[in-house]
């Protein structure tokens, strides 16, 4: 091994090792600069640098991902997410669904895993995650009933459900922009792997939740469930609307993504008239996470551990597309508990892209990657940025689970959602 290999891969573990332990209060955004900056350092040269933020060179003409395009979107999306949660729609939609469950534990059960579901499809899994799990965690506490079924019923909904769009979930985003993919296209092979893992995790929780689903509940009626500023509801939910339906528009005409979701986020900036308080609601902690990363990942690249790994990983790789759907969903899954999904996804793109597969296979295992990076957060609480939220949240609401029942839960029914969804997305690749 290279003394440039050994250098890379002790930077990325240390890396990874400063983001799961945090020493000294770093943070997550704090541990990938640090890794950043020493992959510039020991590793890199300025052409590199540029390369991995998505920027053209002489030597790279075409950037593996256009990362400025990524970091632009993630961060106007969030301008637009928080735009929906400040003006009361994502409060709306959950207690619309207590309040239709007319105090039948059953109903509410299958209505929070369809509200935080369609929300999740247009909103992304970690704005709702961080809406509705205070939301839930009061009704349950009112209502005298436990919040466990609840609660993972709408943290597996929500990490589910960012799986269709393009735009659902940053992973997306990533291998979209990495493999190429039409924005339609996207949809149109994501939407039935997706309902088919919905039914396996309802059912699966379902099960394993029924005797803690009461028969009904006693709850107070709310009467009549309202947004709470509805003119900057509505006008959210159209901008929303038009930045899904214009960013497959863009995407045929090869117009970077991020003008669109920039359009709309000003269009919500210059109603409100806040935009220093809109521009603090940004994430910006997670804009330069996912920075830090692309950097630390491109010294994996220049100094070929990628390839490396690739040739490793995909030498045991089945020839068979069904299987090898099957294989990479899962094993990216799992990758994603050892490295978190962002990191997997970033590094992922590296090594499958220098694989040297026929393009039929590239493409299905594109989207086996969107199928890892989103249910793999449904292992365990670390496998996405999702499940610390959604811990951190809960605890700040009083209630908590512990690593081994998330594991034990996570184990039983997540391969099976994956595994529908492979078979689903092979059958899609042999019909389309």
């Amino acid at each position: 091994m290279q003394t440039s290999q050994i250098l890379a891969i002790t930077i990325f573990v240390l890396t990874y090792v400063l983001i799961v332990v945090k020493p000294a209060r770093i943070n997550e955004a704090q541990a990938a600069l640090i890794g950043a900056v020493l992959t510039v350092f020991l590793l890199l040269r300025p052409h590199n640098v540029l390369e991995a933020l998505g920027i053209s060179t002489i030597e790279v003409p075409e950037p593996l991902v256009n990362t400025w395009n990524v970091l632009i979107i993630l961060a106007t999306l969030m301008v637009i997410s928080t735009f929906l949660e400040d003006n009361g729609f994502f409060e709306y939609c959950a207690k619309l669904a207590i309040h239709s469950s007319n105090k039948s534990g059953e109903k509410l059960f299958l209505y929070t895993y369809l509200v935080v579901s369609m929300i999740s499809l247009f909103a992304g899994n970690d704005v709702v995650i961080l809406t509705t799990t205070p939301i839930i965690l009061i009704f349950c506490k009112n209502a005298m009933i436990d919040p466990k079924p609840y609660m993972y019923a709408s943290f597996f909904a929500a990490n589910t459900f960012s799986m269709p769009l393009y735009i659902g979930n940053l992973t997306n985003i990533l291998i979209g922009d990495s493999f190429r993919l039409e924005y339609f296209v996207f949809t149109k092979y994501m939407l039935l792997p997706t309902f088919a893992a919905a039914i396996v995790n309802y059912y699966m929780l379902k099960y394993i939740f029924k005797k803690q689903v009461p028969k009904s509940f006693n709850s107070k009626d709310e009467g009549i469930i309202s947004i709470k500023n509805r003119l900057p509801a509505i006008l959210g939910i159209g901008v929303l609307l038009a930045v899904i339906i214009l960013g497959g528009i863009a995407n045929y005409f090869k117009i970077p993504l991020s003008v669109i979701t920039l359009s709309g986020a000003l269009i919500l900036i210059l109603f409100e008239q806040r935009i220093i308080y809109r521009l603090k609601r940004i994430s910006w902690n997670v804009v330069i996470f996912v920075a830090g990363l692309f950097i630390v990942v491109k010294g994996l690249e220049v100094s070929n551990v990628a390839d490396d790994i690739g040739n490793i990983l995909f030498a045991n790789i089945s020839s068979n597309l069904a299987v090898a759907t099957f294989q990479v969903s899962l094993l990216s899954a799992f990758m994603c508990n050892l490295v978190n999904n962002i990191p997997m996804t970033v590094m992922m793109l590296s090594i499958t892209q220098h694989a040297a597969l026929i393009e039929q296979m590239n493409t299905a295992m594109a989207y086996s990657l969107v199928i890892g990076s989103n249910l793999g957060a449904n292992f365990t609480t670390f496998g996405a940025l999702a499940g610390i939220l959604w811990l951190e949240s809960a605890r700040r609401s009083g209630w908590s689970t512990t690593i081994t029942d998330f594991l034990i839960i996570g184990l039983f029914v997540t391969p099976f959602a994956i595994l529908a969804s492979s078979i689903i997305l092979s059958v899609e690749f042999l019909i389309f």
